[in-house]
């Protein structure tokens, strides 16, 4: 069984400004196993950072508990919650690089925190880091003249460095492009394969997709699985009932073929999902907004089709649904039995 390496249980926290307490967390408890990328999601002020920043070491708590890496962070000392830092691999929003040192520099500060800076091969792992996250030929450069996207890079390159057993990061590829996206999605899935574990504060949909749990939050609790589901549903639907219906249709049935294609051999990987999206743009008949929509719930209803195709039960119990909605006008036509024969056919 994957070892826990954060433990939160019946975690409150609570800001305080003048004579008004606005309460964060409330009553969170969760696990992160090793190996695992998780995504945390919701909207803006749901607690999401302020849950990573206590993970982290960097905000301290007094209710609750919250275990990391083995250190009790919850009425921990600061000297503990330091200790513990120097462990963790951190990526924010903001890359925080120091402006007066090279790309090379700000890489080597992450050795710096674990003292492995000295060691005969660090020149080499600082070069290696930088390649894998697309910057070796900028190692002499200054963060200004960085792009933004190279900057975030550089962050990531400093905080991966060590390999950390923990990764928290806030909105790592906000500012990527779709390339340096997938490279740097590619080293949180090499880091778990490692051991690692690797949360993330994101709407990416290329870390969302490869994600192992998606936790999503909401006023300081975690809303429970099937109520996060419906609410997906609830807003594709929504922004269903506001397409043409002519348009939608031919939305639909070009999704769902194609998704139909793809899970023929048992399985969509990213490359079939990418080819289901490049096969729709390339009709030059949606917009990409319209594009994501068919292809997730093109994907959807294609793996439900997929996943009771082999059951006779529910061929019975789908037969017995199309023969209830065909006689609610008391009575069944040809045209009805042919279409019931043709679902059921297919299946």
């Amino acid at each position: 069984m994957p070892e826990s390496l954060v433990e939160v249980r019946d975690l409150c926290f609570a800001r305080r400004q003048g004579g008004h307490v606005q309460q964060i967390l409330r009553n969170l408890t969760l696990e992160l196993a090793a190996g695992e990328v998780v995504v945390l999601t919701g909207p803006s002020g749901s607690g999401k950072s302020t849950l990573l920043t206590i993970a982290g070491g960097l905000r301290s708590a007094t209710e609750g508990s919250v275990r990391v890496l083995g250190t009790e962070v919850v009425n921990s000392r600061e000297r503990d919650r330091v200790a513990l830092r120097r462990r963790i691999g951190f990526i924010f929003q903001q890359h925080n690089l120091a402006p007066a040192l090279t790309v090379a520099q700000n890489i080597q500060m992450g050795l710096q925190l674990s003292g492995d800076h000295r060691r005969k091969d660090a020149k080499q792992r600082i070069q290696q880091a930088a390649e894998a996250i697309g910057l070796g030929a900028h190692l002499h450069k200054l963060p200004r003249q960085l792009s933004g996207g190279q900057q975030q890079r550089a962050g990531i390159a400093r905080a991966l460095i060590n390999e950390p057993k923990l990764v928290l990061a806030d909105e790592p590829t906000a500012s990527l492009d779709r390339t340096s996206g997938e490279l740097v999605v590619g080293l949180f899935n090499q880091l778990a394969a490692s051991g690692s574990a690797v949360v993330l504060v994101t709407h990416d949909k290329r870390i969302i997709e490869q994600a192992d749990r998606i936790l999503m939050m909401e006023e300081g609790v975690l809303v429970p699985a099937a109520d996060r589901i419906m609410k997906d549903v609830s807003g594709s639907l929504r922004a269903l009932s506001g397409i043409d219906p002519k348009r939608l249709g031919r939305m639909m049935s070009f999704g769902h073929a194609l998704a139909r294609v793809a899970l023929a051999d048992g399985k969509v990987d990213n490359d079939e999902r990418q080819a289901i999206a490049d096969a729709l743009r390339a009709r030059k008949l949606f917009s990409g907004a319209e594009i994501e929509l068919i292809v997730d719930l093109a994907l959807a209803q294609a793996q439900a089709w997929e996943v009771t195709s082999n059951s006779s039960a529910e061929r019975e119990d789908l037969a017995a649904a199309l023969e209830a909605v065909a006689a609610a006008d008391s009575v069944v036509s040809d045209a009805e039995r042919a279409v019931i024969a043709e679902l059921l056919g297919r299946r």
